[in-house]
């Protein structure tokens, strides 16, 4: 009989680091995902301005070595390709799949959306250095929510893990 308790309350720790994990998740890809969109319109602003690269090709390019937003912009470059493509509406439909963006994230990217490709070069790049300035700004917000959700959350559900085991016991 002991054996079993014990393997149970094994099983119920390893259940509570799981799903401890699983709680913490949506806070740190929101971090990492910011930090990527940081990176690519640092990398984007001397493709379009200097480069005078197209958007679908700046778009790719600035996205190597990002794994989050990598397959999405190759897959927006593909569909700038089509001559019937509205940019703003692929745009707004990659933000809306894009894993790790919240609501105030797309906001902010989406308006980034409305000057990309469709105005001057240097306005363009006025509108980069806006969009990096609001995500900075939310990535502030988003450590300080994964500092104290991301992180509550998971202790908070291993705590409870635990106390099931010790009331098992």
């Amino acid at each position: 009989m002991m054996v079993l308790k014990v393997v149970g309350s094994a099983l119920e720790i390893l259940a509570s680091l799981g799903v401890s994990r699983m709680a913490s998740h949506p806070y740190q890809l929101r971090v990492s995902t910011l930090e990527e969109w940081q990176r690519l319109l640092r990398h984007l602003a001397p493709l379009i301005e200097w480069r005078r690269l197209p958007l679908g090709k700046a778009l790719q390019e600035a996205s190597r070595g990002l794994p989050h937003l990598q397959g999405a912009m190759v897959e927006l470059s593909r569909e700038l390709e089509k001559p019937d493509t509205n940019f703003r509406e692929a745009w707004d439909a990659l933000l809306r799949r894009q894993a790790g963006v919240w609501e105030d994230d797309r906001a902010a990217l989406t308006a980034l959306g409305q000057v990309l490709g469709a105005s001057e070069a240097s306005f363009q790049r006025d509108h980069l250095i806006a969009a990096r300035a609001d995500l900075e700004r939310l990535m502030g917000e988003a450590r300080v929510r994964l500092a104290k959700d991301g992180r509550l959350f998971p202790v908070m559900i291993s705590a409870a893990g635990v106390m099931v085991v010790i009331m098992a016991l």
